[in-house]
């Protein structure tokens, strides 16, 4: 008897003990208690908004996705350490589905997905710790920060998480992470991402590049990919060839289009599109010699020698 209270006694000291420090440092509260107490009410207000729109319930759905959009926000502020002005959940997107929902809505695979609200806290804290946030995080948590959510889960189980930054000059910048929801990892293939857009001037630029990511960054522009000459050169004619296949789809939009004409507007479409992929390679991503020689010779393959004007801004 007396050892069995000398142990109970043992017991209720360290658990005053531990409580006592969790009390003292509630930043040193395990993480997988803080993550299954962020994943209990993630799920219990996700399973509200379910009834409430199963329901047609819309007063009482929206509220509850308010809500979700407010624990997310505190939960990136918890995670990611920024705040978020936004959260995004788009109609058809939300409320979340579980794996069998969406296996069911799309006709996939069940095996190939996996449930993922319940691993948002996680899901967050991993990209947390990915150096694209953390550049894209140090140059913009000062300002409006949007968050995206979108379900992608199909044959890849992935989910896309995007953050958008902008300013009050209509300015913008934004990234995303794409994490598979079976094993909680970044899926996306190039490191670093980012997204510049100006409504002001129509300008927008995407790259992958990682001296160009990194570089923008602490350039003096909000954001803005600095090309050098060469690159810019090649930037600008992909330009062109934006313009020429605008300038193909309004075409196509008037008369009476028979069937080779159709047939001839898809394949000269084709055509400048794969002008434009062999040109973003070379500007939108880390230069890779040998995927460039094959896009050229796929190219060549199909449709002939590339473009003279093409070849010889390749050359400079």
């Amino acid at each position: 008897m007396k050892t069995e209270f000398r142990i109970i006694t043992i017991m209720i000291i360290l658990a005053s003990a531990i409580l006592f420090l969790i009390i003292q440092n509630p930043d040193e509260i395990p993480k997988s208690l803080s993550f299954e107490n962020h994943a209990k009410e993630i799920i219990s207000i996700n399973e509200k908004s379910k009834k409430y729109k199963m329901g047609d319930d819309m007063q009482q759905f929206n509220a509850s996705r308010k809500l979700m959009e407010e624990k997310l926000q505190d939960l990136s502020l918890d995670l990611l350490r920024i705040k978020i002005s936004k959260v995004t959940l788009l109609e058809g997107q939300y409320p979340f589905l579980t794996a069998q929902e969406r296996a069911e809505k799309f006709d996939y695979v069940p095996s190939s997905i996996c449930a993922f609200e319940q691993n948002i806290p996680l899901q967050l804290q991993k990209i947390s710790q990915t150096e694209n946030f953390q550049i894209f995080s140090k140059k913009y948590a000062s300002h409006n920060l949007e968050l995206d959510i979108f379900d992608e889960r199909n044959d890849i189980s992935n989910i896309h998480y995007g953050l958008i930054a902008t300013n009050d000059n209509n300015q913008g910048a934004s990234t995303y992470f794409h994490l598979d929801t079976c094993t909680d990892e970044i899926t996306d293939k190039q490191p670093y991402n980012l997204n510049c857009f100006d409504k002001n001037t129509d300008y927008r630029f995407a790259t992958f590049n990682t001296d160009d990511v990194i570089s923008s960054y602490s350039n003096g522009h909000f954001c803005k990919i600095e090309l050098d000459s060469w690159r810019q050169s090649l930037y600008e004619y992909s330009l062109t060839l934006r313009d020429q296949r605008r300038q193909l789809e309004q075409e196509s939009m008037t008369g009476v289009v028979d069937q080779e004409t159709q047939w001839n507007f898809i394949s000269e479409m084709n055509k400048l599109g794969e002008l434009g992929n062999i040109v973003a390679q070379i500007i939108h991503y880390n230069y890779d010699g040998q995927r460039l020689q094959e896009q050229i010779e796929q190219y060549e393959k199909q449709y002939g020698n590339i473009p003279d004007e093409l070849s010889e801004l390749m050359e400079k």
